[in-house]
C-alpha cells in the first residue's frame, strides 16, 4: 500500500471519531508529504534565464489533477511580479489581489503560476448577485434531510485549493466583509450563518464533526483581480462595481498588473497567432504585422494615458484583431469587428487617425460605416424626387 493509500486509510479511521482541529492539522499534512513532488528551481519553472532571489527551489507536485489549469507555452510573465508573489505565498499569505486595466493579463497570470506549480484551483466571477452563501455554502434539503454544502470559497479553505475570484469590485461590500476571517488568514472559521442548533451545547461549536467550523488547509490560497483595487471610482468605465470596506482591502496583499512590454507584448501575440493558425490550418501572421498591431495598442494606451481616449486598447483585443486577420484574410474588416466596433464615439476618431499613423493609409470602412443614416435616406429621397419629375 502506498503512502497516499495509507494517508486516506488513517483519514477515514479518524473520521469516524471524534475529531479536533489538530488532528485535521496533521491529517492535511499528512496527505500534503504523501504526495510525490519534484523539487524544481523556480526561474526554470517560470521561464527565467536567471535565479529569483529568495525563491530558491519549488516543489512541484507530480500527479495530474483535473482542476490545475492546461499550461499555455506562450504566456508571458514579468519577472518581478512571480518572484513578488511567489514570495508571498511562501511567506503565508493568503488573501493576494491583483488590480489592473481591462486585458493585462491578470487571471491568466493567476492560472497560469498555478499551472506551472501544479496547483488545483477552482474560481467564480464577481456580480451583484453573489452573496455570502455562494461563498460559504448554506443549508440545503437533500432526499427529505437537511444537508450542509459548501460555496466555492469555504470548499477551497477547507480542501487546499486555491479559490480565484474575479471582478472583486463587482461584489455587493457586505459580502466581503462576511469573510473578513478568511482574508486575514484565520486558521478555523465558523460557519454561523448556517444557524445554531439550540439545543447545542455551547463547547460543541468547536466541533469540527458539527459541519459549522472548517480547519484552514495550509496549501488554501485566496486571489482575486479587479480594475479599481475596490476603491471608489466616478469614472463611467466602471460602470456597476462597487467600493469596497477599507478594512477589507487591508487584510489583502495587493500587486498591481501591468500591460505587457511591448517586446513582451509581441511575443505574446505572435506566440498566440501561430497557435491559432496552426489550429485552424491558416497562413501564420507575419512578424512585422505582429509589430504593427502592438503599435497600434501602445499608441492607444498613450492616448487614454494622455485623457485624450475614452477607454484603453487590451491585449486580449489586438489578440482577436490577429486572429480575425488571419481568418478574414482583410486587415480593414478585421479591425473593424474586433476593435472599431466596441470603441465609443469619440474613441473611433482616434482610433482611425493611429490606423492611419501605424498602416500608412487611411482605414477602408466597410458598407455598413461608409454611409450614415442621414446619407443613404438623403440619397433615397433624391433619387424618388427625380423619379416624380419624370413621370
Amino acid at each position: 500500500m502506498t503512502n497516499a493509500n495509507n494517508a486516506v486509510t488513517n483519514t477515514e479511521a479518524k473520521t469516524a471519531a471524534f475529531l479536533t482541529v489538530a488532528d485535521i492539522q496533521a491529517m492535511n499534512m499528512e496527505a500534503i508529504s504523501s504526495q510525490p513532488v519534484e523539487m524544481v528551481a523556480a526561474h526554470e519553472l517560470f521561464g527565467f534565464s536567471t535565479e529569483l532571489k529568495g525563491v530558491g527551489l519549488l516543489p512541484v507536485f507530480t500527479d495530474s489533477h483535473p482542476l490545475v489549469p492546461k499550461i499555455n507555452n506562450d504566456h508571458v510573465f514579468s519577472e518581478s511580479l512571480v518572484r513578488r508573489i511567489l514570495l508571498s505565498m511562501k511567506g503565508g499569505d493568503s488573501s493576494i489581489l491583483l488590480v489592473g486595466d481591462k486585458g493585462t493579463g491578470k487571471s491568466s497570470l493567476v492560472t497560469q503560476m498555478h499551472a506551472r506549480l501544479t496547483k488545483p484551483m477552482i474560481g467564480i466571477t464577481g456580480s451583484n448577485g453573489i452573496d455570502d452563501t455562494h461563498l460559504l455554502g448554506c443549508k440545503t434539503i437533500k432526499g427529505g434531510d437537511v444537508k450542509e454544502v459548501d460555496g466555492v470559497l469555504s470548499y477551497a479553505y477547507r480542501k487546499g485549493l486555491t479559490c480565484l475570484i474575479d471582478e472583486l469590485c463587482t461584489l455587493r461590500p457586505g459580502v466581503l466583509v462576511g469573510i473578513n476571517d478568511i482574508l486575514q488568514g484565520d486558521g478555523v472559521i465558523n460557519l454561523k450563518h448556517h444557524g445554531i442548533d439550540p439545543s447545542l451545547d455551547p463547547r460543541a461549536l468547536l466541533d469540527v464533526n458539527g459541519g459549522m467550523t472548517i480547519v484552514k488547509h495550509p496549501m488554501f490560497r485566496l486571489f482575486a483581480t479587479d480594475n479599481t483595487g475596490g476603491k471608489q471610482q466616478r469614472d463611467a468605465r466602471f460602470s456597476g462595481t462597487n467600493a469596497q470596506n477599507s478594512a477589507v482591502r487591508s487584510r489583502m496583499t495587493s500587486f498591481t498588473v501591468p500591460f505587457m512590454a511591448p517586446e513582451q507584448e509581441m511575443a505574446a501575440l505572435q506566440g498566440s497567432a501561430n497557435a491559432y493558425a496552426n489550429a485552424k490550418k491558416l497562413t501564420a501572421m507575419d512578424t512585422m504585422h505582429t509589430r504593427q498591431l502592438v503599435e497600434f495598442a501602445f499608441r492607444f494606451r498613450k492616448s487614454f494615458s494622455m485623457e485624450e481616449a475614452c477607454d484603453n486598447i487590451s491585449f486580449r483585443e489586438i489578440q482577436r484583431w490577429a486572429h480575425k486577420w488571419m481568418m478574414y484574410g482583410d486587415l480593414d474588416e478585421s479591425f473593424v469587428d474586433a476593435v472599431y466596433n466596441n470603441l465609443e464615439e469619440t474613441d473611433r476618431v482616434l482610433a482611425l487617425e493611429h490606423f492611419e499613423s501605424v498602416f500608412a493609409r487611411k482605414l477602408i470602412l466597410p458598407e455598413e460605416h461608409a454611409f450614415s443614416v442621414g446619407d443613404v435616406a438623403d440619397k433615397f429621397i433624391k433619387a424618388n424626387i427625380a423619379t416624380n419629375k419624370a413621370a
